[in-house]
């Protein structure tokens, strides 16, 4: 067998492993329990710090020595050379492996700025396993972390911070937090935060998983009780696809249909063009606000001048600063002017499908989505034609998907609502989004639906056919 060829079918094989056992173990988190996709990400860092071009090179060296030793079995790419972990995480068909390590070297430079400029605090919000606090203490060795985090993940952190150096590090403070009973002010003020020291944050994949509650309170504390020229960096999610109306950015419906059935849905966004309004609101002024292509430009591009890899295109980061409370007052004035002049992104009506169908395509998800609320899975296979294939799966497998996802979860709310309806004949192409209980997740993670109407004049699931 061709070496690459070998190589892939190897690569294929892990693949198909984890994929099944994320079906397998789709459950709800437990408020015990560390995050899962704070693991993920941390075997993403562990993996793109192996590459052998320093360009494009990861600069978390560290995060291999944080990977949970159990997610080594079972996460693609750890284990394996650079070239064959590239290879896994390609297929995983989402760019959130290159979008991780571009975020990763983007908020290193704009974190080592900062320490330059004299910053001698820094806190991180949701820590989870970021090692920036031992990585910079070297070279900065006065500088002030602290480390904020659900109690859990942070226990967990604790636990493998003192392993590694043999101590808890008397530079870092880990601040546990309830984010339901509990505020920054009260658990920053009680670990011996300086509120009048120039302050750098790092706000790393959790705005999307909180509500616009959270968000507001974070930022309007950091923009009132912060010192003038502090500074916070965070990533965010476009708002139209957080509310299910448009899954076209690469890598969002796939990725928004994983962390969902690991129990952590994405549930805020913002709209790009309203991202200085909403920001200027909080009293906060933007220095920088990059999307995919600016994150590809800056930190993917290897020493043979390819880009190492596609990068998603659903999450954007933005660079904040603090001003001094004359300016931050006229930011917030001209925002609330500014608030008046457009409608509100509002998320759409959940009660109905967003397009005209016809009153049988109705009926029937209407019907579908009842019987997967119901769990009633034996009478799912009615749903779909016994010509049903999508990407090579029958609707024997679809079914069988369908099961072990939501066997052992509850489904508190099942609703299919249409964004896309084209039809052709007997058939039609459909798109949309599951509301559920707070959040939404894609009618097909793979993409485009296909329904048709068979000769007993019933709709049925038809698939892509591929």
């Amino acid at each position: 067998m061709h070496v690459n060829t070998a190589r892939k079918a190897i690569v294929g094989l892990t693949l198909c492993l984890w994929l099944s056992l994320l079906v397998c173990q789709a459950e709800a988190v437990d408020p015990g329990k560390t995050s899962y996709t704070a693991e993920v990400v941390c075997a993403m860092r562990a993996i793109a710090a192996s590459d052998p071009d320093p360009k494009t090179r990861n600069p978390d060296h560290m995060a291999t020595l944080f990977v949970n030793p159990t997610l080594k079995q079972r996460f693609p790419g750890l284990g394996l050379d650079f070239e064959d972990a590239k290879l896994a995480m390609d297929q995983l068909d989402t760019g959130t492996f290159y979008y991780v390590n571009a975020r990763t070297l983007h908020m290193d430079a704009l974190l080592t700025q900062s320490l330059k400029a004299g910053f001698r605090q820094v806190v991180i919000m949701g820590a989870g396993f970021d090692s920036r606090a031992y990585r910079f203490h070297d070279a900065y060795p006065d500088v002030r972390f602290f480390e904020i985090d659900l109690p859990a993940t942070s226990a967990d952190k604790q636990q493998r911070v003192e392993k590694l150096l043999g101590r808890r590090p008397d530079w870092v403070t880990f601040v546990p937090i309830d984010f339901n009973t509990q505020t920054l002010d009260e658990v920053l003020g009680k670990a011996g935060f300086a509120a009048d020291h120039k302050t750098f944050y790092i706000w790393e994949g959790v705005t999307y998983f909180i509500s616009q509650a959270g968000v507001d309170s974070t930022l309007r504390y950091i923009a009132g009780k912060s010192a003038p020229g502090s500074r916070i960096v965070f990533d965010y999610m476009l708002a139209d696809v957080v509310q299910g109306l448009d899954y076209s950015a690469y890598g969002a419906r796939r990725t928004i249909y994983f962390v969902a059935n690991r129990g952590e849905p994405y549930i805020f966004g913002i709209a790009p063009r309203r991202l200085e309004t909403f920001i200027n609101l909080r009293g906060l002024a933007i220095l920088s606000d990059l999307g995919p292509e600016d994150l590809a430009q800056r930190y993917l591009i290897q020493s043979n001048g390819a880009v190492s890899g596609k990068i998603a295109e659903f999450v954007r980061i933005v660079h904040a600063e603090v001003p001094k409370t004359s300016q931050r007052q006229r930011l917030i004035g001209r925002a609330e002017v500014q608030m008046k002049q457009f409608p509100s992104d509002k998320a759409p009506d959940t009660t109905t499908h967003l397009v005209d169908i016809p009153d049988d395509v109705r009926a029937t998800l209407s019907d579908y989505s009842d019987t997967i609320a119901r769990k009633e899975f034996n009478t799912l296979l009615e749903f779909f034609s016994k010509n049903f294939r999508s990407n090579g799966y029958t609707r024997e497998q679809a079914v069988a998907s369908i099961r072990w996802t939501y066997r052992d979860r509850p489904i508190h709310q099942y609703k299919i609502i249409l964004t896309r309806f084209e039809r052709q004949g007997n058939k039609a192409r459909i798109d949309g989004f599951v509301q559920r209980q707070g959040f939404r997740t894609p009618f097909r993670p793979t993409g485009i639906a296909h329904i048709a109407k068979e000769a007993d004049g019933r709709w049925r699931l038809y698939g892509n056919q591929r």
